[in-house]
């Protein structure tokens, strides 16, 4: 599934259709409306379970619980294909970039007027250069880790989900809570991996703007001028790192109280942590964003530059 997720977001050939369609954002669609019908299921259980004993009650709320998280990480998944779909386009728009700009430049830079080092620009620090830069280190992660992510995610919660099941079957009290512990562990260490492959693919969606913005400056000619990571960069990798070391946090310490005799004290505090590493990716996602706009600020500037300037 891994080398199958990578074939489909590889660079499309030069040659491609910009106008082909696509099936990332019906599959991600799809897969949105899946995961919302999971959650609606778990709702109308939870309702009805109102009215139940509190035997039956505890029951439905254990596999209610694991079919919602479920249903959130099939929406999850939705939001990756959609972005696998805008990692492709992006490539296409790339290419016709390179295509369109010869035309519409009005005149080569003369000889030796290229300065580089480092610039300003109103969007931040940026270095120019008489090449495209190579790709960041975590530009390089991000291109490798993002679908193990998804796949090891989809596979935890997928785990978390059967042993929800199995928690709603057992009449053993100790038994009801150690499996709650572990089902709430795994689904949310795989929730915050699904959320971690999300952030690596808008790291990736990050590479490919910077690097496919210094190949269209560098066949043209011109000096290279490229964005240094900004600060909203930084914070977004930071925020996702220390999300998941808290959700691999969350899953040990579930583990070990899956195995004391009364693991319902310790889940006062692990609940907040999970939800807690859960903030953390998702306000990293939201720096990352926020960094995509800038970048698309930078480089619609500086097309407007060269289309001006010539240079």
């Amino acid at each position: 599934m891994t080398t199958h997720a990578l074939r489909l977001t590889r660079r499309p050939e030069p040659t491609a259709a910009v106008d082909a369609p696509s099936r990332f954002p019906s599959v991600g669609i799809a897969l949105g409306l899946a995961g919302l019908l999971a959650v609606l299921a778990a709702l109308v259980g939870n309702l009805v379970a109102a009215g139940d004993t509190g035997a039956q009650r505890a029951e439905t709320l254990a596999w209610t619980f694991g079919l919602t998280t479920a249903g959130f990480a099939t929406l999850k998944l939705g939001i990756a294909t959609i972005l696998m779909g805008v990692l492709v386009r992006l490539w296409l728009r790339v290419d016709s970039v390179k295509a369109a700009l010869p035309a519409l430049r009005p005149a080569a830079e003369p000889e030796g007027a290229a300065r580089y080092g480092p610039i300003g620009t109103p969007y931040g620090p940026a270095v120019a250069s008489p090449a495209a830069l190579e790709p960041l280190p975590i530009h390089r992660l991000a291109r490798r880790l993002w679908s193990p992510m998804l796949v090891l995610g989809a596979m935890l919660v997928a785990a978390g989900l059967a042993l929800s099941f199995l928690q709603a079957g057992t009449s053993d009290a100790g038994d009801f809570l150690a499996l709650g512990a572990w089902v709430q562990g795994l689904q949310f260490l795989g929730e915050a991996l699904l959320l971690a492959g999300i952030s690596f693919l808008l790291g990736s969606i990050l590479a490919a703007l910077r690097g496919g913005g210094g190949e269209v400056q560098e066949e043209l000619g011109l000096t290279v001028k490229t964005l240094t990571m900004p600060r909203s960069a930084k914070l977004f990798v930071g925020l996702m790192m220390l999300g998941v070391v808290a959700a691999m946090a969350q899953f040990v310490l579930y583990a070990v109280a899956a195995s004391l005799d009364d693991p319902s004290t310790w889940f006062a505090f692990l609940a907040p942590l999970r939800e807690f590493a859960l903030g953390l990716l998702l306000s990293g996602i939201v720096l990352a964003l926020a960094t995509i706009g800038t970048v698309l600020g930078f480089q619609f500037a500086r097309i407007r530059e060269i289309v001006v300037t010539g240079r």
